[in-house]
C-alpha cells in the first residue's frame, strides 16, 4: 500500500473541501451585531441562549462560506447545538449567567461555546488566505476572524470564572457576560484602561497572549491583506480545481474563436486573391479579343 506524506494530505484535504468562493461579509456583520446585542441581552432571561445562537450561526456561516469540510462544520454544529442546550438549563431558572442551578451545566456549555470560537477563525482564515485573489472579501474575513478571537479570549475568561470560585478579577468583583467581552477587547487592542485586571497568574498570562497576539495580527495577516488587495497568486490555483477547470475552458474558448476568426480572415483573403487574378487574367484576354 502506497503512502501519503502529510504535505500530500493536507493538499488533497484543501481539492477535496475547495468550493466556489462565497462572500464572507454577512459573517462580519452578524459578528458585529452579536458584539453589539451583548450588553442589550446580559440582562434579560434568556439573552444568554440568543447570544451564543448568534455566535453560532455566525461560526457556521463561516465555515460554510469558506468551504469547510464536511466533519469540521458537522463538530462545529455539534458544539453549537450542545452549547444552546447547556445553557437553556441555567437559563431557565432565571438565575444570573454565574450562579446557576448546575455550575456543571453552565462549564459544559461554556467549553462547547470556547471550542467553537477557536476552530473557526482559524479554519476560516486558512481556508481565506488560500483563496488565489485577495479582495476585500478576504479583508472582511480577516476582520471576522479578529473579532471572533476578541470573542474567544472572553470566553475562555469566563469560563476560568466558572471554574474557579473566586471572580476571575477577584474576590468581591461583580461580572457579567458583559465584563468579559469588555476585558477582551480592551485587551486585545491593548487600550488598557485598567479598570480590570485579572487576579491570577494565569489570568495575567492569558491577558498577555491576548495582547502580543492581537497586534501580531494587525500588523501581519490585516496589513497584508490591505497591502496585497487586488492581487493575484496563481500558485493557488491548483487547490481550486473548478477554478482552474473553468479557466481552462475559457481560454479553450478563446483559442478556439481566435482559431476561427484567422480562418475567416485567410478565407477572406485567399476570395480577394482569387477575385484579383481573375480580373486580371479578364483584363489580359480583352486586348486580344
Amino acid at each position: 500500500m502506497k503512502r501519503t506524506s502529510l504535505a500530500d494530505r493536507w493538499q488533497a484535504y484543501l481539492r477535496s473541501t475547495s468550493e466556489q468562493e462565497r462572500p464572507i461579509t454577512p459573517v462580519l456583520l452578524l459578528t458585529i451585531s452579536s458584539i453589539i446585542m451583548m450588553p442589550l441581552l446580559d440582562g434579560f432571561r434568556f439573552g444568554r441562549i440568543v447570544l451564543v445562537m448568534l455566535i453560532g450561526v455566525a461560526a457556521l456561516m463561516a465555515l460554510t462560506r469558506t468551504g469547510a469540510s464536511r466533519r469540521i462544520r458537522l463538530g462545529a454544529s455539534i458544539a453549537v447545538i450542545s452549547a444552546i442546550i447547556a445553557t437553556s438549563g441555567p437559563a431557565a431558572t432565571g438565575g444570573p449567567l454565574a450562579q446557576g442551578t448546575n455550575p456543571w451545566q453552565q462549564i459544559l456549555a461554556q467549553v462547547m461555546f470556547v471550542l467553537m470560537l477557536v476552530i473557526t477563525p482559524t479554519v476560516m482564515l486558512l481556508r481565506l488566505l488560500l483563496r488565489p485573489r485577495i479582495t476585500l472579501d478576504t479583508l472582511a474575513g480577516a476582520l471576522t476572524a479578529y473579532l471572533q478571537i476578541g470573542l474567544f479570549f472572553a470566553a475562555l475568561y469566563r469560563l476560568l470564572n466558572l471554574i474557579d470560585s473566586d471572580s476571575f478579577f477577584g474576590p468581591g468583583v461583580e461580572t457579567s457576560e458583559q465584563t468579559y467581552q469588555y476585558f477582551s477587547f480592551i485587551t486585545l487592542t491593548t487600550v488598557g484602561y485598567g479598570d480590570y485586571t485579572p487576579a491570577t497568574e494565569f489570568g495575567q498570562t492569558l491577558a498577555s497572549i491576548e495582547a502580543i497576539f492581537g497586534q501580531v495580527f494587525l500588523v501581519t495577516v490585516v496589513a497584508l491583506t490591505v497591502s496585497n488587495l487586488g492581487r493575484e497568486f496563481p500558485h493557488r490555483r491548483r487547490l481550486h480545481p473548478e477554478e482552474e477547470s473553468e479557466e481552462s475552458e475559457e481560454s479553450e474558448e478563446s483559442e478556439e474563436s481566435e482559431e476561427s476568426e484567422e480562418s475567416e480572415e485567410s478565407e477572406e483573403s485567399d476570395e480577394s486573391d482569387e477575385s484579383d487574378e481573375s480580373d486580371e487574367s479578364d483584363e489580359s484576354v480583352a486586348p486580344g479579343s
